[in-house]
């Protein structure tokens, strides 16, 4: 996917979740709402937790995903890897977005669950 497009599927995604009201019921997970609209954009998403969140020698950023269906090894983006760090270090789960398996070069959003 390229920078453009995710950068337009982003709009969209921040377009929907712009001054949304949440129900109680929906206060644990995504809102329905937000996750169709993600669906709708022909993005993969799933929810689960980091495992390690790192930096290697080449300055590169490594981060194991581990969501229901499986553990992801890859590189992340600086942005993403920041989220992940985070997440691990709060022991808190994720929500990512992406085209394709929930690889860093195919991520295009990356939240962080209260």
């Amino acid at each position: 996917m390229t920078q453009d497009v995710r950068a337009d599927v982003g709009a969209v995604i921040e377009q929907v979740m712009a001054d949304h009201t949440i129900s109680s019921s929906e206060m644990l997970g995504v809102p329905r709402e937000i996750a169709s609209a993600v669906e709708q954009a022909g993005l993969t998403t799933s929810t689960g937790t980091i495992a390690f969140a790192g930096q290697y020698a080449t300055g590169s950023f490594a981060v194991q995903y581990n969501s229901p269906t499986g553990g992801f090894s890859s590189t992340w983006p600086e942005w993403a890897f920041k989220l992940a760090k985070d997440a691990l270090l709060g022991n808190r789960r994720v929500w990512v977005a992406s085209n394709g398996d929930p690889f860093g070069s195919n991520l295009v959003f990356v939240m962080i669950f209260p």
